[in-house]
Formats: C-alpha cells, structure tokens, sequence
C-alpha cells in the first residue's frame, strides 16, 4: 500500500469502500483501509482491488454478520496469508445480544490466530468494532496474545473513560469519524487521546452500491479534521498532517 512510501493527504482508516459503486475513484484519490463485514465480501474484492496502491483491503467478520463457527472457519483460513483485518470485534446491543455467545467464540478465535499469524517484522493490523463491549474486547486482545502482536485500531470507539485508557497503556490507536464527533463523549475523546494514537475513518456510505464520489469522502474526512481540530484547540491543517502521518506509521 503506497500510504507508506508516499503520505496521501487525507487517509479514511475504516472504511466499507466494498459498498461503494465507484470505490476505484475513491481509491485513486486517498488512502484506505478498506475493511469487509464476511469473508465472502473480501474475496469479492481482492481481484477488483490488488491493484490499487492506495488501498489495505481487510478481511473481515463483522459480529453483526456472526452465526455459528462456519463463519469464523472461513475467514480463519484466510488469516494467515493477509496483514490487514476488520471489521471484527463485538457487539453488545440489545438488537445483536441474541448471537453474544457466538460473536464471543468467533472474536476469540480471530484474535488467536491474528496473534499467531503475525510477522513480527509487519505485524497484523486490526480494525475493531466494540459497542457495549469493550471491555470484553481488550480482554479477549490480551488473552489471545493479538494486544501485543498486532496493532489495533478501535473504530468509532464508545466504550468508558477508564476503558478509553486502559486502551491507550496497550498501544492501541482510535478511528474518529464524523458519527463519533456528534457525541459530546467523541469530542471528549478527540480532546484527550495522545495525538499519535488519532486516525480519521468515514465508516459506513449511505448505502450499499451508492454513487458516494471521492469528494463525498474527503468532505466527510475534512469535517471530521475540523471537528478535531477544534476539540483539541489547534488548526485543521496540523490534525490533517498529523493523522496522515499516524496512517502511515500504523500501516508500514
């Protein structure tokens, strides 16, 4: 992925490009990781994709996607040939509470063969979704061993203070994006987090197969910059500078 060799101006660190209908143009304007909700989504993409230079397609199995081990079968088998991960993690609300126990076996069992499966020299990067679950979450990281052999990234985190911190002694980085940035907890969080652990992500389109243009997406990465930019009381063009650099030193 070129975002390591040639910083792009604006990187989006969590997002469903597979959903847009023109995620080529996207992917030619700015620097992506582009993460996947089955693994089925990402061998869709791999072909479509493994030219882009400025996209980290991620093989992923989202907790809202979990059903029994089938699924887990499938994107294990993927792991070890592939650095970047996600959309994995957890999902305690009460809509997706039904599949808990089958979401907790799969989210173990990613984390522990991420862990096994990373290049010490180019360690596994994981993009983790975390609602009403986090400190389920870390503990499955430090358990599995990925806490210390991967780099995570907590996507549109929303967890507590105590859990945003216990995050921050483990390494961990935050995907901030314009639905984060609307919650005073976000704003709060983009305030306090150590500068070297902020990214910026767009998250979800519209809808699947939107005609969402790479303008769209640098516009909603430009709000999130200013909405941090202010939150930490400094300028959009320091906070642009600093998450490209972020981007580029998680992904190298």
């Amino acid at each position: 992925m070129a975002v390591t060799q040639n910083i792009p101006t604006y990187a989006d660190t969590h997002c469903h490009l597979g959903w847009f209908s023109n995620r080529k143009r996207v992917a030619h304007a700015i620097g992506v990781f582009a993460v996947t909700v089955t693994p089925q989504e990402f061998l869709s993409l791999r072909d479509e994709l493994a030219g882009e230079k400025n996209v980290a397609l991620a093989a992923g199995l989202h907790p809202w996607w979990v059903r029994d081990a089938s699924d887990a079968n499938a994107l294990c088998g993927l792991l070890p040939n592939t650095r970047w991960v996600g959309e994995i993690g957890l999902d305690a609300a009460p809509r997706h509470s039904a599949t808990w126990d089958a979401q907790l076996a799969t989210f173990e069992r990613i984390c522990s063969v991420c862990a096994e499966t990373s290049d010490p020299e180019a360690p596994k990067v994981l993009s983790i979704h975390a609602v009403r679950s986090a400190s389920t979450v870390l503990d499955v990281l430090e358990r599995t061993g990925a806490a210390e052999r991967c780099r995570c990234v907590l996507h549109w985190f929303s967890g507590t203070t105590d859990e945003l911190w216990r995050a921050v002694r483990l390494g961990y980085h935050f995907s901030l994006g314009e639905h984060s940035l609307a919650t005073r907890r976000g704003r709060e969080y983009a305030r306090i987090l150590p500068e070297e652990r902020l990214l910026t992500e767009t998250d979800l389109p519209e809808g699947e197969n939107t005609p969402t243009t790479a303008e769209d997406v640098i516009a909603s990465l430009e709000r999130t910059i200013t909405g941090i930019a202010t939150a930490r009381k400094s300028t959009p063009d320091e906070v642009r500078a600093l998450v490209s650099r972020n981007a580029a030193a998680l992904l190298n």
